[in-house]
């Protein structure tokens, strides 16, 4: 498991190169350019990927459950719309795109069979009040393109997150309410909704939400210790841990956190508790992580 030890990067040093799988993925931030960075599965090794388009959203930025993809959206080539959400073959560097003005942010089921997408389908300039404001998600599937509409509420992606349960059965979605409260659905793959719970917010990494097939980790918003919580999705029942550094949360796997640590370039991992503190990534020259996934 990734979280199990620590890793060093020379940021400047990286050679850019196909692998055939990733087991992490940081989208990274230098001081003159942006990066996206795989710890490769065969050789445990960072390298920088090559051939990304120009226009990546950054945060966007996850991996297949094989580690074989990376999945992210990006405008076209030119800087113009509409958006696409890019499957990116690692070993090859081959694209398949699925474009529309809609898409914000994707994940990729577990068996790669279907994308995930949220999709913002609201009318109007943009403007709250003006217009409705929908919030949705689409399936598209990955072999033939087609794509329905799943789900939609009245909102926005203030705090855009959407993951995969382990099983591939459910998705868990946080979105804005139209009274501005920060809510985490878990929805089947009819639609229908099997939870709904307001004031708490899931990671935005697909593979840092689902501790399991049936229970989901969150924080609570807002809330100025914000612990993290688990919720037992047939029950609705949680359980708080606690908190005693304040750093933002990037990820979560194999019961283990990763955040900021006490200087720049330095990243940690914790239990759930925020105890157990061990080193994890120390990256030179310092980077800014606008996302991190790691394989499950």
């Amino acid at each position: 498991m990734v979280v199990d030890r620590s890793w060093e990067i020379a940021f400047d040093a990286l050679a850019a190169l196909p692998v055939r799988a990733a087991r992490m993925v940081l989208a990274a931030q230098g001081l003159d350019r942006n990066a996206v960075i795989v710890l490769d599965a065969d050789s445990d090794a960072f390298v920088t990927v090559p051939g990304l388009p120009p226009h990546l959203s950054q945060e966007t930025v996850s991996l297949s459950s094989d580690g074989t993809r990376l999945v992210y959206v990006a405008r076209q080539d030119d800087g113009a719309a509409p958006m696409r959400v890019v499957l990116h073959t690692l070993a090859t560097g081959a694209r398949q795109e699925f474009a529309s003005d809609d898409f914000l942010r994707a994940a990729l089921s577990p068996d790669g069979a279907l994308l995930a997408v949220l999709a913002d389908l609201s009318s109007g300039p943009g403007i709250p009040g003006l217009g409705d404001e929908i919030a949705g998600i689409e399936l598209i599937e990955t072999a033939t393109g087609t794509r329905r509409r799943l789900w939609a509420a009245e909102g926005y992606w203030e705090e855009a997150s959407l993951s995969w349960s382990p099983d591939g059965r459910l998705l868990a979605a946080t979105y804005l309410t139209l009274d501005d409260v920060l809510t985490t659905v878990v929805l089947d793959l009819s639609g229908k909704e099997i939870g709904s719970y307001a004031e708490r917010v899931a990671l935005p990494g697909p593979h840092s939400v689902w501790a399991s097939g049936h229970e989901l980790i969150v924080y609570p918003e807002p809330d100025d210790e914000s612990p993290l919580i688990a919720i037992d999705v047939p029950t609705g029942g949680e359980r708080r841990f606690a908190r005693r550094n304040f750093e933002a949360y990037l990820a979560i796997s194999g019961g283990r956190v990763v955040r900021p640590g006490s200087s720049p370039g330095r990243f940690v991992t914790t239990d759930l508790n925020d105890g157990d503190e061990r080193p994890f990534l120390t990256v030179s020259p310092a980077i800014a992580i606008d996302a991190l996934d790691l394989a499950p």
